[in-house]
């Protein structure tokens, strides 16, 4: 049952005593439903109804950017802030057990809920200063992502050594994730997080190195998309296409241990820190190029190297039918053939 006065003692509490207040609360173990009535679906509700009001009343600003009338604001504002907060949680939980973690989606959720009391606050204040409102909700986007540095551990019992890395990885695939969602849905320009401040709004520097990367690998996969091959009748692969796909198979983990060990080192960097400074956070966020170009760092060794993505993957292919089928034709029995010829090589590249 909601309770006001228990809103607001938690509210107050998790801006003014955040640590005496997490500790009360995450003692008592509260499953998803109680955080939901108690803290984050109040806080949820009046951040984007206040937000609305008080921009549309005031010129200030509104975090979401949302145009069109009252009621459409107030709509894809609850359902933008709603996707993203159970984006956020999923991901901060299923990546705990990842890094040694122990994955609770209720003390997940509590955690989240507690670290966007700032952001939340900020963000419903900003609405109400016209020009220079931005600048407080970024303020309390940067303190809640701060929190959730702090908090995270305590919640899901991140081992210490891992806690850098795991904060690493989830602000990125929340990122991430968001854009896909906000892609599939069409709405706005990015989805906000930690009391509705935008990702890209930390900075000028992290911005431009999120957004370059991510313009980056975009162009790739538009580029690898265009890529057209007739394969031969035969339906046999060359020699020389097993060998060229050998070669970017070792690029591709020259790169990719490049890409990791970019992060390891940010997150050896952070690891010994009681909070992120506002230069860790840029950094996080510059990172999002780093973690996309890992996923797809097969697809840029081909196209930077001028190869076609449609043959790389046709001779892949052909190799995989090769290796589970070993014979029934010419083409199957000559390819698994030259797999054979290369097995220790290719067995670490085809599933």
């Amino acid at each position: 049952m909601f309770d006001f006065t228990k809103t607001l003692e938690l509210i107050k509490g998790g801006l003014l005593q955040p640590q005496a207040t997490w500790d009360r609360f995450l003692g008592e173990n509260p499953d998803l439903k109680t955080t939901l009535i108690q803290l984050t679906g109040p806080l949820i509700v009046a951040n984007v109804l206040l937000s609305v009001i008080f921009s549309r009343l005031v010129g200030g600003f509104y975090a979401y950017g949302m145009g069109g009338g009252w009621f459409m604001a107030i709509i894809m504002g609850l359902i933008m802030a709603v996707i993203g907060f159970a984006i956020a949680t999923v991901v901060i939980n299923a990546l705990a057990g990842a890094f040694g973690g122990k994955p609770d989606l209720n003390r997940a959720f509590a955690a989240l809920s507690l670290a966007s009391i700032p952001g939340y606050l900020a963000s419903i204040v900003g609405a109400l200063i016209p020009f220079l409102g931005f600048l407080i909700i970024l303020a309390g986007a940067i303190m809640s992502l701060v929190f959730l540095w702090r908090i995270l551990p305590q919640a899901l019992a991140i081992p210490n050594e891992k806690r850098a890395l795991h904060y690493i990885v989830s602000l990125v695939s929340i990122f991430i994730v968001n854009m896909i969602m906000v892609t599939i849905l069409g709405i706005g320009s990015g989805t906000r997080q930690f009391g509705s401040a935008e990702f890209g709004d930390i900075g000028d520097g992290a911005s431009g190195g999120m957004f370059s990367g991510i313009m980056r690998q975009a162009e790739l996969q538009d580029a690898a998309d265009r890529d057209r091959y007739d394969p031969p009748g035969s339906g046999k692969v060359s020699e020389d296409q097993v060998k060229a796909l050998l070669r970017v198979a070792e690029k591709v983990e020259t790169l990719q241990q490049r890409e990791s060990d970019k992060l390891k080192k940010m997150a050896e960097e952070m690891e010994n820190k009681e909070q992120p400074s506002f230069g860790d956070i840029a950094k996080v966020y510059q990172s999002t190029g780093s973690m996309m170009g890992l996923a797809n760092a097969e697809m840029e060794v081909v196209k930077t190297g001028g190869g076609n993505w449609a043959e790389h993957q046709w001779v892949k292919e052909q190799l995989r039918i090769a290796i589970v089928q070993q014979d029934g034709s010419d083409a199957i029995e000559h390819n698994h053939r030259l797999y054979q010829k290369y097995q220790d090589e290719l067995d670490k590249i085809i599933d």
